[in-house]
């Protein structure tokens, strides 16, 4: 391998570790539901609440972090970024009370997005051209999926060193905040400082180009795509813990099926992206890992709540889970697709994650209001409707973004 790949990988992998095991933390929920909920004694309105309030701040953050990156340092933003996040996690492991917790995964929500998410973005667009750009984002997510597999399967090896379980929790949430914060030293002493970018535009005139890409169809097609998809993705955080209150999965089988995730993830997001460069088409794979999708909900949904059916419940947690990945895989990579310029890449995928990553607003709050009020299965049942739903505003979207690519290159 020659210098240039070496260099080209090299960054593509600190990217994916940076997209990764940073979001960690604020996304603590999907390893550690039950145990975090028992020690804070919370409901799951509240644990959704948790999310919800991460997620506002985050939605600000997408439209300010393009700004900020292009105005400072990369290597100071990514150092401040990683060292504030570990410390909040420290924080919240010592399980402060509900309003405080808000607070930290409020700050979360600035710490996380603003330093790098566009940027990222645009940087993995950049590594390659158009017949690259499946692959590179599946490796992308791949990679992220190996990263965090290794973090989650050490904070559960953790975690299961701890007679008590609230004191095994907090030790395996301090373990991921190191990590973080390690990761934070890192990027100081390797990371190349950069001088700010020369930029011609003032920061009125580069609020108002973001508006302007409102106006492009395709830009909405583009944010229902992944509004779509990431509510696919967010709703599978809730299987383990379906599988522990329903089917009779052990809370330690349950953080250990929250990191098999990522292995699935590795496997899901590699293959996913070069299938979409072998058949020429992004778009044709998450039509294809949508529909597999919402078979998958499907069949969550007529199962009974029987503690018989723990290893079916696994094995479609195993299959969904990479359908969905072949989607997460995907759903930046079309930014290409849509034709929208590299120099435009950062703004659009700015309003893309903002407005398609709404269901972190509402979404968790809706669902834990569901599985309080009602008992057994019914709360979930109604979850995994909403998923089939999800997964056929996908397609849809998917299929009409087709056709206004199709029409614009008869036009041309």
């Amino acid at each position: 391998m020659n210098k240039a790949s070496v260099k080209k990988y090299g960054t593509l992998l600190l990217l994916a570790a940076g997209a990764g095991i940073i979001f960690q933390l604020p996304y603590i929920r999907e390893t550690f539901y039950v145990p975090i909920q028992q020690a804070m004694n919370l409901s799951n309105a509240q644990m959704g609440m948790l999310s919800s309030g991460y997620a506002t701040m985050a939605t600000v953050s997408y439209f300010i972090g393009g700004i900020v990156a292009d105005k400072f340092s990369a290597r100071k933003l990514l150092t401040i970024s990683f060292l504030a996040t570990g410390l909040l996690g420290i924080w919240f492991s010592t399980f402060p009370s509900f309003n405080t917790a808000r607070l930290i995964f409020v700050l979360m929500g600035i710490s996380t997005i603003i330093t790098y998410w566009s940027a990222m973005i645009k940087a993995t667009r950049m590594l390659g051209d158009s017949s690259e750009q499946g692959r590179l984002f599946g490796l992308q997510e791949g990679l992220r999926g190996i990263l965090n597999a290794i973090l989650v399967f050490g904070m559960t090896a953790v975690y299961g060193r701890f007679a008590n379980e609230i004191l095994g929790t907090a030790w395996a949430i301090r373990t991921c905040a190191i990590v973080v914060i390690i990761i934070g030293i890192l990027n100081w002493f390797i990371i190349e400082d950069t001088d700010k970018e020369e930029n011609a535009e003032s920061f009125s005139e580069v609020i108002i180009g973001t508006f302007k890409q409102l106006a492009i169809p395709r830009v909405w097609l583009l944010v229902m795509i992944v509004f779509f998809g990431y509510s696919l993705y967010g709703i599978f955080g809730y299987i383990n813990t379906l599988a522990i209150n329903i089917y009779g999965l052990s809370v330690a089988g349950g953080a250990t099926l929250g990191g098999t995730r990522y292995v699935i993830q590795a496997f899901g997001g590699i293959i996913g992206g070069l299938l979409a460069d072998k058949i020429g088409s992004r778009i044709k794979v998450i039509v294809g890992g949508a529909t597999l999708t919402a078979l998958s909900y499907g069949l969550f949904l007529i199962l009974p709540a029987d503690k018989g059916l723990l290893t079916i419940i696994l094995g479609n947690f195993v299959a969904g889970m990479f359908f969905i990945y072949l989607i997460r895989s995907q759903y930046f990579a079309i930014i290409d697709d849509a034709g929208i310029p590299v120099s435009k890449t950062g703004r659009v995928s700015g309003i893309v994650s903002c407005l398609g990553y709404l269901p972190d607003v509402f979404m968790y709050t809706m669902i834990g209001g569901w599985l309080d009020n009602n008992s057994g299965k019914t709360g979930f049942n109604m979850m995994f409707i909403y998923a089939i739903v999800m997964a056929v505003g996908c397609i849809i979207a998917c299929l009409v973004l087709a056709k206004v690519i199709q029409k614009n290159k008869v036009e041309e």
